[in-house]
């Protein structure tokens, strides 16, 4: 299952599958009291689960100062992408200026261009909004039992309907066995994006967001 979830004031909706978090980042103490609520629900109450729980919630709120930190306005979680299979997946979500070595093809109105100047180490390809750059990097690693593991982290640049900047979607996703699957999933994701022309209440971020509400439905964040 799929739900359209709100982002960054109401002023962009994700289509997201499976279940997700939207991580709270604009006040430091709406953050703590989201992520308690969220670890409290996934953990769960018992008291041999303290520590988890602390430690979890530690992890957690350390993630989010550090997104806000680097000036994303957006925290998205995968807690499921189905019903008991955990996707530990997250999407960072931050506005960002065209970079200098775009200028000239913005000034050819070649946005594909212009995308390709600015990442050249990236591929351009069309979306429903037209062109957006990703930018791929996999490590790889084995496990004790040879099994070999991948962490994907992509990087998205969808430019704004008129063209005056960008969204950049930051994903990182650990410990996948194989990354093409995952990486067409991301691009299904960004390609889901749409910009609301005015702000509207956002769905998972206001003050006081249930995180057991967060965490419940597929792809429910509200």
């Amino acid at each position: 299952m799929t739900r359209a979830v709100g982002a960054a004031g109401g002023r962009l909706r994700f289509v997201l599958p499976g279940t997700w978090a939207n991580v709270p980042l604009g006040d430091a103490e709406v953050t703590a009291r989201f992520v308690k609520q969220l670890v409290l629900r996934q953990v769960g109450r018992a008291d041999r689960l303290a520590r988890a729980r602390r430690e979890a919630a530690t992890e957690l709120t350390r993630n989010a100062a550090d997104a806000a930190a680097l000036g994303a306005h957006t925290y998205l979680m995968s807690l499921e992408l189905l019903p008991g299979v955990p996707f530990p997946a997250a999407i960072l979500v931050f506005d960002e200026d065209w970079p200098a070595a775009a200028r000239a093809g913005l000034e050819r109105g070649d946005v594909a261009e212009a995308l390709r100047e600015a990442y050249p180490a990236g591929e351009v390809a069309p979306q429903r909004h037209g062109p957006v750059a990703r930018v791929a990097e996999m490590t790889r690693a084995t496990t004790d039992s040879g099994e070999e593991l991948v962490t994907m982290r992509l990087e998205y640049h969808v430019p704004y309907p008129d063209r005056s900047r960008l969204l950049m979607a930051r994903v990182n996703v650990p410990n996948i066995p194989s990354a093409e699957p995952f990486a067409t999933l991301f691009d299904e994701i960004v390609d889901s994006v749409t910009f609301v022309d005015a702000p509207q209440d956002d769905v998972g971020t206001a003050a006081g967001t249930a995180a057991g509400t967060a965490a419940a439905g597929a792809g429910s964040v509200r």
